[in-house]
């Protein structure tokens, strides 16, 4: 994208608004939950049909990860078992401490809502950015909106900015409209860019998305004709990851 931006200072309220939409329009609450477990390539039966838990239990003894990961799924949402989150939590961390990313994600959820564990925010990042760098955008996801959020640890923008990012380059869809949210205000930048919000955002308001839709129409007037060419000039041309990486820099 152009280096040339108008500063413009969002009107008083609409900065107000645009990040109360990006905290609960599907937002920071709900990507805090537990996952829900993802099967691994090549698996598509039913991963809570009868017998079951006996199955994964024998496995995930036997240090079987993904086995270990289910269990704790279903321990920790009371899917196909009684509801007990300090076995989730426990099943969770060993497949967490094993690598694998989801679970890592899961483990981080846990700690952030507090689930058979005291509530630790710090503890949620660690295990967050674990899997971030493995480069599961849940995960990124979820690291931008703890970061922007600042809610048990300090607020870091340019953190927010990051990770947020990665998760869009990455493919998380979501993403795209909190990251536009930071764009349209300059969070963690000079200086707003609408144009990259811009392009950020028109894909989500083509599937109907309300909330972006609203925060599309609160900044477009505000563009200038060179930086509304620009941003369809973009969006115009083919979506690949070099492009992407361009008009996010």
């Amino acid at each position: 994208m152009s280096d040339t931006r108008n500063f413009v200072i969002p009107r008083v309220g609409r900065v107000a608004r645009a990040l109360a939409l990006s905290m609960t329009a599907g937002g920071l609450m709900a990507g805090m939950s537990v996952q829900a477990a993802e099967r691994p390539v090549g698996v598509s039966q039913n991963l809570y049909e009868e017998g079951a838990l006996e199955r994964y239990l024998a496995e995930a003894k036997k240090g079987d990860i993904f086995s270990q990961y289910v269990l704790g799924h279903m321990y920790s949402t009371g899917k196909s078992v009684e509801q007990d989150y300090k076995k989730g939590l426990r099943w969770y961390r060993a497949a967490a401490e094993a690598g694998y990313a989801p679970s890592q994600l899961a483990l981080g959820s846990m700690y952030y809502a507090g689930q058979g564990v005291e509530a630790d925010a710090s503890e949620a990042v660690r295990w967050f950015e674990k899997a971030a760098k493995r480069g599961y955008v849940r995960a990124q996801a979820n690291l931008a909106a703890v970061y922007l959020a600042g809610e048990g640890i300090e607020a870091d923008h340019d953190k927010a900015l990051h990770w947020y990012r990665e998760a869009v380059l990455g493919g998380h869809e979501r993403s795209r409209y909190y990251l536009a949210t930071m764009y349209v205000h300059g969070m963690g930048m000079d200086a707003p860019d609408y144009v990259a919000a811009y392009a950020l955002l028109d894909p989500l308001v083509k599937e109907g998305d309300d909330s972006s839709a609203e925060l599309l129409a609160s900044f477009e007037d505000d563009m200038s004709r060179t930086e509304l060419a620009e941003a369809r000039e973009f969006l115009d041309g083919p979506q690949t990851r070099e492009r992407m990486v361009a008009a996010l820099d």
